[in-house]
């Protein structure tokens, strides 16, 4: 089997901190909002729920007593589930976006046609 789709770039460095996993349950729970980061987290706090303490801990570490602007993700969310086998329809109501949004998301991009000239 193939590996999961990469981490989008922009996503890297919180996923550094935390782990691949904490990160996509941070954006399956709490994706599209503001999430206040506190000083000190503890067991049973929005943030601990979402992730769990050892995530909440290092995202702490780095942005205690901030706001964490927490991304849909909706692309790799969507490259995710495909990649576990999931249908079209079955992404497009977990995502909460119509079957065609799925379509042009998984669609390959376009290769230019100096790419083509250079490829193999």
């Amino acid at each position: 089997m193939r590996p999961p789709p990469a981490v989008p770039a922009e996503l890297s460095p919180i996923a550094d901190l935390i782990g691949r996993e904490a990160l996509l349950r941070l954006i399956e729970t709490h994706g599209g909002t503001r999430l206040f980061i506190p000083e000190r987290p503890v067991e049973g706090s929005v943030l601990t729920g979402a992730v769990g303490l050892p995530a909440a801990l290092a995202l702490s570490s780095r942005m205690a007593g901030t706001y964490l602007k927490v991304p849909l993700a909706r692309a790799w969310r969507a490259a995710i589930l495909r990649h576990y086998g999931a249908t079209n329809p079955q992404i497009a109501r977990a995502l909460g976006v119509t079957e065609g949004a799925i379509e042009r998301m998984l669609r390959p991009a376009p290769r230019s046609a100096q790419a083509e000239l250079f490829s193999p």
